[in-house]
C-alpha cells in the first residue's frame, strides 16, 4: 500500500457521489506496501480505505473484491467491499480501477514480535481462511507462482551480483521438480505479512491486503506466513513461534501425510519469492508521492537459512 497516484478533492468528492457514503472529510494516503495507491477516506458515515490499482488490469480486480465479500460473510474477518448505487463494487477514479472497503479496526503488531498467544490466533485463523475459502466457486491461479519468479529472475540478471544470481538459478532448478500443485490447496492469501493483520486485546480483530490472493498449495501459504511472523533478525526461525503458530494451524485445518515432507521447500520457495519481490521493486522503482520498499537483504538471509534447513 503506497500512494502513486494524487486524488483531488473535486475528483474525490465527484467520486462519492455515486456512493452512499457520505461527504468527504479527509483523504490521507497510506505508505505501507508497494503496489497500489492506497487512502484512508474518512466521511461523515465513518472511515474507509479507498484503493486504487496501479498494475492490475479492471478485468482481474473483480475476482479479490468477490473473495473478501465471500470470507467476510463465512466468518473470516476482512474488509467487506462498498458497493455503489448501480451494484459494482469497482469504479474509476483518477483514470484508474477504484474501490472503496470497510476500513477494519485494530493495530498491526508490525515492529515487534508476536506473542504466543497472538501467533497461535494466526495460526487459527489461518486455517479457518483455507476452509472457508474451500467452496470460493471462482479459480485464480497465484499470480507470484512459479512462473512469475523465472520471469522476474531473468529481468534481475542484470541488476545482481554473480553469487546473487547463481542462488536464485539454484533455488529455481530445485523448486522446478516440486510437485505442489499436487498437494492439498484452494484460495490462499499469499501475502499474510504482520502488516496485513490487526489485532485487538491479542485477537486478530482483521486481515486486509487480499491482491496477491489466488489458488495454490495451503501448505505454501502457511510458510509464508511462518517466514514472515517467526524469523529471528538472522533469519532463523524462532522454534517457540514457529512451532506454535505450526500447531495452532494443524489443529484447525490437519494435514494430510504429504504435506509436511515437503515444508522446507515450501518456506524455500516463499522465502525466494518475498527475495524476488523486493528485488524488483527496488530495481524497478515507479515514482509515487509516498512510496516504500521493504529491504530485499532480510528476504535474501531468510532463503539462506532456510536452504540449510534451518
Amino acid at each position: 500500500m503506497s500512494v502513486y497516484t494524487n486524488v483531488s478533492d473535486q475528483e474525490l468528492a465527484q467520486f462519492l457521489e455515486d456512493y452512499d457514503l457520505g461527504k468527504a472529510i479527509s483523504l490521507t494516503g497510506i505508505s505501507a506496501g508497494v503496489e497500489n495507491s492506497n487512502y484512508f477516506l474518512d466521511t461523515d458515515q465513518g472511515r474507509f480505505v479507498l484503493t486504487l490499482f496501479e498494475r492490475l488490469s479492471a478485468a482481474k480486480i473483480p475476482y479479490f473484491l468477490d473473495l473478501t465479500d465471500w470470507l467476510s460473510t463465512h466468518g473470516i474477518p476482512c474488509p467487506r467491499p462498498m458497493h455503489a448505487r448501480s451494484g459494482k463494487s469497482l469504479n474509476s477514479l483518477c483514470g484508474k480501477p477504484a474501490a472503496i472497503v470497510q476500513c477494519l479496526q485494530g493495530r498491526s503488531i508490525e515492529g515487534r514480535a508476536p506473542t504466543l498467544t497472538e501467533i497461535r490466533a494466526l495460526g487459527q485463523l489461518l486455517g479457518q481462511m483455507h476452509l472457508a475459502g474451500e467452496d470460493f466457486p471462482q479459480r485464480h491461479p497465484n499470480p507470484a507462482g512459479l512462473p512469475w519468479m523465472q520471469e522476474t529472475a531473468r529481468h534481475l540478471v542484470p541488476h545482481l551480483d554473480p553469487a546473487d544470481n547463481q542462488i536464485i538459478a539454484d533455488e529455481l532448478a530445485y523448486q522446478s521438480h516440486i510437485q505442489r500443485e499436487k498437494l492439498p490447496g484452494g484460495v490462499i492469501h499469499a501475502d499474510l505479512f504482520p502488516d496485513n493483520v490487526l489485532f485487538a486485546e491479542q485477537q486478530i480483530s482483521g486481515t486486509i491486503d487480499f491482491y496477491y490472493a489466488g489458488d495454490d498449495a495451503w501448505l505454501y501459504d502457511l510458510a509464508v506466513v511462518t517466514n514472515s511472523w517467526c524469523a529471528r533478525p538472522d533469519g532463523q526461525l524462532d522454534p517457540s513461534l514457529s512451532v506454535a503458530l505450526w500447531e495452532a494451524y494443524v489443529a484447525t485445518r490437519p494435514l494430510r501425510d504429504d504435506e509436511a515432507p515437503l515444508w522446507f521447500a515450501m518456506l524455500r520457495i516463499a522465502a525466494l519469492r518475498f527475495w524476488l519481490l523486493r528485488l524488483d521493486a527496488v530495481h524497478f522503482r515507479r515514482p509515487g508521492a509516498i512510496t516504500f520498499c521493504k529491504d530485499p537483504e532480510e528476504y535474501h538471509r531468510i532463503l539462506l537459512q532456510r536452504r540449510q534447513g534451518l
